[in-house]
C-alpha cells in the first residue's frame, strides 16, 4: 500500500469520521463538507473525485457506481444496524394505539443485535418498571427494542402485544392450551394481569430484547 499525501490523508479521514458518526458512507457532496469541516476546502465536485480516484489507486478504498458507493479497505464493516421506531408501546394497560409509521432511527451496534430484523417501540407508563432485560429496568420513555422474528415464546419472556389494535409491553406466561397470561412487573400494585384465549383480538409482535435507557 502507498503512502498518502497530507491532503489524501485528510480525505481519508473524512470518510472514516464521516462513517464512525453517521453510520453509512457519504455522497461526493457529503464528502467534500466533510473536508471543509477538516480546513481541506475543494472548489469543486471534480476535485473530490480525483483524490477518491488517487485514494483507490493506492489501494485504501475500493468504489462502485452507487451514490455512496466508497468501501474502505481494511476496514471493519459497517458496525451499526438503523432500527426503526414504531410509535409507542403502554406498560399498564393497552391505552396508546400501535403506530406502524416510523418515527424515526436509531444507530445501535451491531455488538448488542443478534438480529438485523428489530425495532424499537418508547414506553410509556410504570406496569414494567422492576422487569429487568440484559440488568436493565424498563423505565417510563425507555426505548425497547423487539425481535419481532421469535414466534415461541417462553415463560418469563417479556413480550410486546397489541390488544384491539392498542400495544402493550408485558410479561408472558401460558396458562393453558388455551389462555395466557400478561403480568405487570411493578412497583405500582394497581397494574394487573391480562388474560387472552384464541379468540381474543391480539398479536404478540415480538419478544423485548434490550432496553435503551433515556
Amino acid at each position: 500500500m502507498k503512502t498518502l499525501t497530507p491532503k489524501q490523508k485528510i480525505v481519508l479521514q473524512a470518510i472514516k469520521k464521516f462513517f464512525s458518526e453517521n453510520g453509512k458512507m457519504p455522497t461526493i457532496r457529503e464528502l467534500k463538507d466533510e473536508n471543509t469541516k477538516l480546513g481541506l476546502k475543494f472548489k469543486s465536485l471534480r476535485s473530490v473525485f480525483l483524490y477518491l480516484n488517487a485514494l483507490e489507486e493506492k489501494g485504501f478504498i475500493k468504489r462502485s457506481s452507487k451514490s455512496k458507493g466508497i468501501e474502505l479497505k481494511n476496514y471493519a464493516k459497517k458496525s451499526f444496524i438503523d432500527v426503526p421506531v414504531l410509535g409507542m408501546a403502554n406498560a399498564g394497560s393497552p391505552t396508546f394505539f400501535a403506530e406502524q409509521n416510523i418515527e424515526g432511527y436509531l444507530k445501535v451496534s451491531k455488538a448488542l443485535l443478534r438480529n438485523k430484523e428489530v425495532f424499537a417501540v418508547r414506553v410509556f407508563g410504570d406496569s414494567m418498571n422492576l422487569s429487568k432485560i440484559n440488568g436493565k429496568k424498563i423505565k417510563e420513555d425507555d426505548l425497547i427494542l423487539v425481535d419481532h422474528k421469535v414466534k415461541d415464546f417462553k415463560n418469563g419472556d417479556r413480550v410486546l402485544t397489541v390488544i384491539d389494535g392498542l400495544a402493550t409491553v408485558k410479561l408472558f406466561k401460558k396458562i393453558s392450551q388455551k389462555m395466557i397470561g400478561l403480568f405487570p412487573e411493578s412497583t405500582n400494585k394497581r397494574h394487573q394481569p391480562i388474560y387472552l384465549t384464541p379468540s381474543d383480538d391480539f398479536i404478540i409482535n415480538g419478544k423485548v430484547i434490550d432496553v435503551l435507557t433515556a
